[in-house]
């Protein structure tokens, strides 16, 4: 038997067919992985859009919040009680408020009756711990979580929360008017406020800072904070009285130009108050000159708080202790120059800003 060799050229052409369709099989081998990629990046992008999105609102449930501010005649501080009742209702919570009028036994039962109302969470505007100790240890063997606003107070391990604006800030901020304003010898009469923490550091921070700018503080008051505007207006008319060469009042709090600039007026004497915790009903007082005024968003902490409590009912997000970094409070001066333009932090500009926060993040009004 005769065995044909095959010729080079018919070799040749036998490896090109089976390259060829090596090659097309490594093609569709491709094309196909590159087609299930595809179909499994689609399915997956459908998926994402057809499921719950990262931002879905949450059901925010119905709840009661307690509110309690030491006395609501003092406008500064009902300007923080009013804000923190206008949030909860802007969520649709109920709230429970008691006014102490001043008097620390009020406080104490008060803060009981709030804790013995079953409230789901408290929000407080400047009360001391020590005064309230017996609710706070009540609220928290209940569960019940009490924020601390406002202005600074002794903190306590029984708070969820304290949210407020720092007193060297505040002070730091009126103290340098003064020091443009006033030459050293310059006289000066404090009114005070010593029995609350806020004021007290801000007492002594300015009796730190006359000593330091040369002036002299000929008189100091402490105010009776459950008549504090007709108090003040007395203790500043017996200053002038008694130190004719007076050239300032200082005041820690917002009932201070109120107080203090009937009694300069009576006095015919061009005596300028300086005060922290400008309030509303100053604004005049500053437009006119007769008033420096530091302004800062006091009611924010209510507003914060109840921030606070929407996230902790909602999602069991744990409540800040502190305020958190991303609501620093804003603050400013106010005198003739600008007190035309008004209040610089009234609460419904400030609140709008939650609601359309809230609007994002829960479904409302609460259920």
């Amino acid at each position: 038997m005769i065995a044909f060799r095959p010729t080079e050229k018919a070799i040749a052409k036998r490896k090109g067919r089976t390259m060829g369709k090596r090659q097309r099989g490594r093609f569709l081998s491709v094309a196909l992985a590159i087609a299930v990629l595809c179909v499994t990046a689609a399915a997956a992008a459908g998926g994402a859009r057809s499921g719950p999105a990262a931002t879905s609102k949450v059901k925010l449930p119905k709840k009661t919040i307690g509110v309690m501010g030491p006395i609501n005649a003092a406008e500064i501080i009902k300007l923080g009680t009013d804000a923190t009742i206008a949030a909860a209702k802007a969520l649709g919570w109920k709230t429970i408020q008691v006014d102490p009028m001043g008097d620390p036994a009020k406080m104490a039962s008060g803060m009981t009756s709030l804790v013995n109302s079953n409230v789901d969470a408290i929000v407080l505007t400047t009360i001391e711990p020590a005064v309230i100790q017996s609710g706070l240890r009540a609220a928290k063997a209940k569960g019940i979580p009490v924020i601390d606003t406002h202005t600074q107070t002794h903190s306590s391990a029984l708070f969820a929360g304290e949210y407020f604006l720092s007193p060297a800030r505040e002070f730091a901020l009126l103290r340098a008017r003064m020091q443009r304003d006033l030459p050293r010898g310059s006289e000066i009469g404090l009114i005070e406020l010593p029995q609350f923490l806020n004021a007290k550091i801000a007492g002594d921070l300015m009796v730190a800072a006359a000593k330091k700018a040369g002036w002299k503080i000929v008189a100091r008051h402490d105010t009776d904070v459950q008549n504090s505007v007709p108090d003040v207006q007395r203790a500043v008319g017996d200053m002038i009285r008694a130190n004719p060469g007076i050239d300032a009042i200082w005041g820690c709090c917002d009932f201070a130009p109120t107080g203090a600039i009937p009694a300069i007026r009576s006095s015919g004497k061009k005596i300028k108050v300086y005060a922290l915790h400008g309030i509303p009903s100053s604004i005049s007082q500053a437009k006119g000159g007769l008033a420096v005024l530091e302004v800062s968003e006091y009611q924010k902490g209510g507003i914060i708080a109840i921030d606070e409590l929407a996230a902790f009912f909602a999602k069991r997000n744990p409540i800040a202790r502190r305020t958190p970094p991303q609501f620093a409070y804003k603050q400013q001066i106010v005198d003739k120059t600008n007190a035309g333009k008004g209040y610089p932090y009234p609460t419904a500009p400030m609140l709008a800003q939650f609601r359309a926060r809230w609007a994002k993040l829960y479904i409302l009004p609460a259920s």
